[in-house]
């Protein structure tokens, strides 16, 4: 059984639902539901992965609405077009850092996710409790330490982003008050991926429905001024957004420590264990590495590109605001693929906890057939009405034009977009975390920027520098296709099968 969890704790035999013989005395204890709800892993099928899969999607499509409301909400402030587009760029670099907050513990939840599933496969509910509860807390610790650098060096981080004059301002304003709840958000965020490993994907979808709705409610009501609240502009956007996360960080908190779900921790689980901790950070750490070099490279592709691009438009703000616009949109497109992947990392690791690598690698083939076929679908209204999708989120004609192409490149990235991200969520889930880091080093540094460059040295050379934004997707649109080649390839070889957490 080289591919069970190995573990100091007892480990439980196959049984039916129900049948408590032969299971360790503390753990039966501990865990009286769990093991009488706990059904034994059948043949995976189209259902099985839909079942993990939907409500998965559901989370994502919300998350998605979160920000969307944030850039249609900020892109219909009063004032003219270029307030309303240095308010949608402020918004569009703050994801950017949203996004690094949650890369910042993501090594927690990659390596929380893959033992949790490993050891649910196996029935060793123990591990499971122990390794979420180590996350939590170091996602949390770490998330305060992150929310202090930023709050101190907030007009440092605007700065370095390449936001200038109101977009600026705009950008100190939301993120001064946008790191407040970061400590709880993102143990919240590790609660949701512990829940997600443990095979429940319903209720993170049930917490993120209740963040989307608060978060729309309260940035609505204090951005405009409704219901007699004072009209705070971008500052009630960004309200909006801390007070929503904040209820969510603190909803998958109680819940776990309710006990309703597989895991069921108990306040003596939130003690860091040292020992679990290097697990958690020996599975997660190169796929941290992996997140931070993607953002680096992402970031610095949109710091050199930004500004040039605004100046030869010859208005401050729109090029970001032209790059947020698509990127939330493309988000709805690709939800689909991080659904099955998130499916795909599950059944992965309990398939293999319970010594059935098959079904493991049945499980990941059809997650990525379903994704292929999903997020091709929901590209075409990228390709074939560009220009509609992206009015519908900003009120800017010169932010609409910008946007127009590298709207169409992001639809046409989709299919391969969808092979990477299933694929190499099937290696994470199998504790596989060296190779998807390997795609993203590889297809961020040599491949895409290179694209990129070109790109952009051919339109300069045109005489148009105003198309730098359409040079960046030019690279993204090569790159992904080229890391879901790499990942389809490194799953097919099978030696994830053998790996260890």
């Amino acid at each position: 059984m080289g591919d069970v969890v190995q573990s100091a704790e007892p480990q439980l035999e196959q049984q039916q639902v129900g049948d408590l013989s032969g299971v360790d005395p503390a753990l039966a204890i501990e865990r009286p539901i769990e093991l009488v709800a706990h059904v034994t892993l059948g043949p995976v099928n189209a259902t099985t992965v839909l079942a993990l899969a939907l409500p998965t999607i559901v989370e994502q499509v919300l998350h998605v609405i979160v920000g969307l409301s944030d850039t249609i909400i900020a892109g219909h402030l009063p004032g003219d077009q270029n307030t309303r587009a240095a308010a949608a760029a402020a918004v569009g670099v703050m994801s950017y850092f949203q996004w690094f907050v949650g890369l910042m513990t993501s090594a927690f939840g990659v390596g929380a996710t893959a033992i949790i599933a490993r050891s649910i496969g196996a029935r060793n509910y123990a591990r499971a409790n122990t390794a979420a509860g180590t996350a939590i807390s170091g996602a949390f610790l770490t998330g305060l330490a992150v929310a202090a650098v930023l709050f101190a060096f907030a007009p440092r981080v605007v700065a370095l982003a390449g936001l200038r004059d109101l977009a600026a301002v705009y950008g100190e304003q939301f993120l001064r008050i946008m790191v407040i709840t970061i400590g709880l958000q993102t143990a919240g965020q590790i609660g949701m991926a512990s829940l997600r490993g443990a095979g429940d994907t319903f209720r993170p979808m049930l917490i993120t429905a209740g963040v989307a709705v608060v978060n729309v409610v309260v940035a609505l009501t204090l951005a405009f001024g409704l219901f007699g609240a004072p009209a705070m502009g971008i500052r009630g956007i960004a309200l909006g957004t801390m007070t929503a996360y904040l209820l969510g960080g603190l909803t998958t908190v109680v819940l776990l420590l309710g006990g309703a779900t597989r895991l069921r921790l108990m306040p003596g689980h939130f003690r860091i264990e040292r020992r679990e901790l290097a697990n958690i950070l020996r599975i997660g750490m190169p796929s941290w590495l992996e997140g931070m070099l993607l953002w680096i490279g992402q970031f610095g592709i949109v710091i050199f590109v930004i500004n040039p691009t605004d100046l030869a438009i010859g208005v401050s703000g729109v090029t970001m605001a032209a790059h947020g616009a698509v990127l939330r949109i493309e988000s709805m497109a690709f939800l689909p693929g991080f659904g099955f992947g998130i499916a795909a990392a599950a059944l992965v690791g309990q398939y293999l906890g319970a010594g059935r690598a098959d079904e493991s690698r049945r499980a990941a083939r059809l997650a990525n057939r379903l994704a292929l076929l999903t997020m091709t679908v929901a590209a075409v209204p990228m390709v074939v009405a560009p220009g509609g999708m992206l009015s519908l989120l900003i009120d800017s004609p010169p932010v609409v034009r910008t946007g127009l192409w590298p709207m169409v490149l992001a639809g046409l990235a989709q299919p391969g977009f969808a092979v990477a991200i299933v694929m190499g969520s099937a290696l994470k889930g199998a504790g596989e975390t060296i190779w998807p880091m390997l795609s993203t080093i590889v297809g961020m540094f040599a491949i895409r920027v290179p694209a990129m460059l070109i790109a952009l040295h051919l339109f300069v050379a045109m005489g148009h520098r105003e198309l730098g934004l359409v040079a960046v997707w030019v690279g993204i649109l090569v790159d992904l296709n080229a890391r879901g080649l790499f990942n389809l390839a490194v799953f097919a070889r099978g030696r994830w099968r053998h790996k260890r957490v």
